[in-house]
């Protein structure tokens, strides 16, 4: 379990680093923060203490205005 959720949240860190910073448009942006999103409910399904702390900390979450 422990090995899976670091693998996951290994996953999940390289793509946000992928689009933090670079000129990469909108709605680039958003595909893989979608994927992101996804990722974190596969950890929520193994680990629900680990993602209760990514929860906590989520400042990928979409927001429609």
């Amino acid at each position: 379990m422990k090995e899976e959720t670091h693998k996951l949240l290994e996953q999940a860190h390289h793509l946000v680093i992928k689009v933090t910073g670079i000129d990469i448009s909108k709605k680039e942006r958003q595909e893989v923060l979608k994927e992101v999103r996804s990722i974190y409910k596969q950890i929520k399904e193994i680990d629900l203490d680990v993602w209760k702390l990514i929860d906590l900390d989520d400042n990928h979450k979409t927001i429609n205005s």
